[in-house]
């Protein structure tokens, strides 16, 4: 649906959409022309920290599923994992380590949830090992996004943002009489859409051919288009049953393939 007002209402969509441009080109650039001893010397930990993100992803969602052997299981392997890359850091070259302020600290603190979570899991609490587990993801992010890295996790992290952007919406009642307010809705849905569909070269390069992944994204897409014929019947109330749906959808997502 497109509205007078559509071209004038595009031009945050722009400038959003530009936000999420440098990240990628600037890790692929990094990736390309750092090929000398420092790239190669970092190595090991930076894989060592996208193996974690795998082995979280792996233990919060056997938490979530009440599978607390398997949790278990994969905490161990993340913590042995996280006790190997954190060895690496004294040994990195010069260059790497002010990217990431604080990198040791960091590290030791990650050191600390692990062992924290791995006694709540054996104790029963799975809600408070996933409470303890929860800022690593943060952290993680940050840490590999400072290396220049970019992949599945950190797209799936700026999706949700740009939901979030578009789910702000549910806190005032919108009038959707008002041309530009349907301007600022189809504007919101556009970031998220896009944001999403970028997600998806990551997730056949993490994943293979999921088709889970690939359901769940269609569900989302499914969604989005309610939006437009929320728009054409000046329909809040299905535009705010949406917005319901939509974060559902995206947190299902967000929690299963990013952690």
């Amino acid at each position: 649906m497109h509205d007078e007002c559509g071209s004038a209402r595009m031009r945050p969509v722009n400038r959003r959409l530009s936000n999420l441009f440098p990240f990628g080109f600037a890790a692929a650039l990094l990736l390309i022309v750092a090929g000398g001893g420092p790239a190669r010397a970092a190595d090991g930990f930076l894989a060592r920290i996208g193996e974690a993100q795998v082995l979280y992803r792996t233990t919060t969602v056997a938490l979530r599923a009440n599978r607390a052997e398997e949790a278990q299981a994969s905490l161990k392997r993340l913590t042995e994992l996280w006790m190997a890359a954190s060895a690496r850091v004294p040994g990195l070259p010069p260059g790497v380590t002010p990217r990431v302020p604080m990198l040791a600290e960091m590290m030791d603190g990650g050191a600390a949830r692990l062992k924290q979570a791995s006694e709540a899991v054996a104790q029963g609490r799975g809600d408070a090992a996933l409470e303890t587990l929860a800022p690593l993801k943060r952290e993680w992010i940050t840490l590999r996004r400072a290396a220049g890295l970019y992949g599945l996790v950190e797209c799936l992290d700026e999706a949700s943002e740009a939901l979030d952007y578009f789910h702000a919406m549910r806190r005032n009642p919108q009038d959707l009489a008002r041309p530009e307010t349907r301007g600022d809705v189809i504007a919101r849905a556009a970031v998220y859409r896009f944001a999403l569909k970028r997600c998806e070269p990551f997730a056949v390069l993490d994943l293979g051919i999921d088709a889970d992944y690939r359901r769940q994204a269609d569900s989302i897409a499914a969604a989005l288009d309610v939006v437009d014929s929320a728009l054409r019947l000046r329909d809040a109330a299905l535009l705010d049953r949406v917005l319901a749906d939509l974060k559902t959808f995206d947190t299902q997502l967000s929690q299963r393939y990013g952690g």
